[in-house]
């Protein structure tokens, strides 16, 4: 049963497992939100083991220890299966599939990211849907499918420009210009990276400007025109 002695024990190692996160000691901080989920979880507080979950999982990516994190990010997703909480399934997937992608485990990432745009279709979220197509086109232009890549670049471009989300717009333009570079089509790639441009400056985003502007540099000093 639940009880106000064991949520204040909980939330006292939680918040003392914050204070050393922000002070960057990552293990000690590590023990202190086991115990505290420990503590949640006898206590049947869904929401405070979450809480713990979540910090748990960014302070193993934080210190390098992807497998670990994976872990975490599992236990969270079984925790949103249970509470039928799609969107947070999403977003753990998600979380995954990066992990995945940085580890090199390209086929675990795919699996989570195809995953999560099943999720995002079922409850008709059109920037998750986008995001997870995005990422497996990444996880492909990684393994150098440039085809495959370019088609899910493709049908990320198409709902991007359908929900008007301005930086997605401009990042698949990058992207697609990426991959036509690799494919050996420059002249085309340039036209690309110059679409890309007023997109990211509607969005604000300075360091993809600054990004875009030397790709087109670069594009330009070898004679492609």
């Amino acid at each position: 049963m639940a009880s106000d002695e064991l949520k204040s024990k909980a939330d006292k190692l939680f918040e003392n497992g914050k204070k050393k996160y922000e002070e960057g000691r990552g293990e000690e901080s590590l023990d202190l939100f086991n115990q505290a989920l420990d503590a949640y979880r006898q206590n049947e507080d869904v929401d405070g083991e979450i809480t713990a979950l979540g910090y748990m999982a960014a302070i193993y990516r934080s210190l390098n220890k992807p497998e670990n994190s994976v872990e975490t990010y599992k236990s969270l997703l079984k925790i949103f299966e249970n509470l039928h909480d799609v969107t947070a399934q999403g977003k753990v997937l998600n979380n995954i599939g990066l992990i995945s992608v940085r580890s090199g485990k390209y086929e675990e990432a795919l699996d989570s990211f195809h995953k999560a745009l099943y999720l995002f279709k079922d409850i008709d979220n059109k920037l998750g849907v986008a995001d997870q197509l995005g990422n497996i086109s990444s996880v492909y232009r990684d393994i150098k499918q440039y085809d495959n890549a370019l088609v899910f670049c493709q049908d990320a471009m198409r709902i991007y420009k359908e929900i008007n989300h301005k930086s997605g717009i401009g990042d698949q333009y990058s992207n697609i210009a990426y991959l036509l570079v690799m494919k050996g089509d420059l002249t085309t790639a340039l036209d690309f990276y110059k679409s890309a441009m007023p997109f990211y400056d509607e969005a604000g985003e300075k360091e993809k400007i600054n990004l875009t502007k030397k790709n087109i540099e670069n594009l330009e000093k070898s004679g492609v025109v």
